[in-house]
């Protein structure tokens, strides 16, 4: 049985939040709502991590504006799964604590049949590997606000050291971000009748459980992509007063955009 994570579901804002001194495009980092991939790139130049991207058509927005974007696009019931335009443009960060990220699906990723995880698993760790022997590290991480889902591919200077997707059995290496921590789909230790009694779609229920086994039997914290990426790069869930901001976010087009007419704003 997979653990459910509940991660905070507030619903993404989507007007631009204000700022003292009046101008709406200042940076201010605000913990994100997570559901989908993001691509987290050690550089600080924006510029060429839209050309490493294939990306074009920049349009500066404010971070709550590509963050809304960026969850709008990934839970729209209006687009079909394969429609073009679900990956058409893609909110790009400014630098973050010395971090560029890229929320949002390539049309490489977004073009993998759903059901063939080795083949999507594949091109990730493709494009992480392309991507940091560019920029010296290049992670992609992803999280489900719906459900259990979570995956991180960590690589640095073309090669990738670490890729897991929860309970698909596509896994390569290790890493010591996770030391100390269980991965999601590890039940080790547990009792066989662990969640008896337990409807696996209430959430709330498993999670009281799950919280109540770890206490009693003194086991390890589950980790997820965020604790990953807090440990490897930056977590967007956590970001704050204290997160270190330059630059500006943008709203780009994707190949898929260009060619099927998304605007990126």
């Amino acid at each position: 049985m997979r653990t459910p994570s509940l991660r905070d579901g507030h619903a993404p804002s989507s007007s631009p939040p204000h700022h003292a001194g009046g101008h709406p495009l200042a940076p201010q980092a605000r913990p994100v709502h997570l559901c989908g991939t993001w691509l987290a790139i050690r550089t600080t130049d924006q510029a060429a991590v839209l050309a490493a991207l294939d990306l074009s058509d920049p349009e500066p927005v404010t971070m709550r504006q590509g963050e809304a974007a960026w969850n709008r696009d990934h839970h729209s019931r209006t687009l079909a799964s394969g429609d073009h335009r679900s990956h058409g443009r893609v909110y790009v960060s400014p630098v973050i604590d010395g971090w560029t990220l890229v929320f949002g699906t390539s049309p490489d990723l977004a073009h993998t049949d759903p059901d063939d995880r080795r083949a999507w698993a594949g091109r990730v760790q493709a494009l992480c590997a392309r991507l940091s022997a560019r920029f010296g590290a290049a992670h992609l991480y992803g999280m489900s606000c719906g459900d259990s889902w979570t995956m991180w591919c960590l690589a640095e200077d073309g090669t990738v050291r670490r890729y897991y997707e929860v309970e698909t059995g596509e896994r390569l290496g290790e890493h010591p971000a996770e030391d100390g921590y269980r991965l999601p789909d590890d039940d080790e230790g547990l009792p066989a009748d662990a969640y008896d009694g337990i409807d696996p779609a209430d959430l709330e229920a498993v999670m009281a459980r799950r919280t109540e086994l770890y206490e009693r039997l003194a086991l390890p914290e589950v980790c997820y992509a965020t604790e990953i990426a807090a440990q490897t790069s930056v977590d967007p869930s956590t970001f704050g007063p204290s997160t270190a901001v330059s630059g500006h976010a943008v709203l780009a087009l994707t190949a898929c955009g260009r060619e099927h007419g998304t605007s990126p704003a």
